[in-house]
């Protein structure tokens, strides 16, 4: 129990420092976590690139935003496919979904993503023309926020034991330490 005590203790007083304390309950320290760290922690991880029988697709440049008003996390990147057939098509896809917290790996990644916008060659795919492309980009997408987290704790840290709730509110990733 004292251990408990003086690791909440540390977080707090690092997080005083650090200048990202949201809020402190009864339920614990909530910190928030800006997206300019998320996009951060993105761009550690990319270019991401997908051979198909008919193509391939690059993924490239994320960026991150937490929008007011919304439980989700929006990853932008740009993307590029190319095949023997065509030419090279450059767009960007924008992908938004839950965000969750894995204590094993001390990590944040997105669950349930979603296609919020694609285009290509500046012209937004209508989504009744989205069929085959969104059949080959969704299991990308599903991969990619699988395996890949758009934010870790530190590793050498004990914080990601005391991770209580995640959530985004008010355009802000929050993220809630406790007993």
């Amino acid at each position: 129990m004292r251990l408990k005590f003086y690791s909440i203790f540390f977080i707090m007083i690092a997080s005083i420092f650090s200048g990202c304390i949201q809020n402190i309950t009864p339920q614990g320290l909530t910190v928030s976590v800006p997206a300019s760290q998320i996009t951060k922690s993105l761009e550690e991880q990319f270019p991401i690139t997908k051979d198909f029988d008919y193509g391939k697709i690059t993924l490239e440049d994320p960026k991150a935003s937490l929008r007011a008003g919304s439980n989700r996390v929006i990853a932008g990147t740009s993307i590029s496919v190319s095949s023997a057939l065509t030419p090279k098509q450059s767009g960007s896809l924008f992908v938004s979904g839950t965000p969750y917290f894995d204590a094993k790996s001390g990590a944040v990644y997105l669950r349930e993503p979603n296609i919020e916008k694609l285009e290509f060659n500046g012209y937004e795919i209508a989504s009744f023309m989205q069929g085959p492309l969104k059949s080959a980009l969704i299991p990308i997408i599903n991969e990619v926020f699988k395996s890949r987290p758009i934010y870790t704790l530190n590793k050498s840290s004990f914080q990601k034991s005391f991770v209580n709730n995640i959530r985004v509110e008010d355009g802000e990733l929050l993220i809630t330490f406790g007993l």
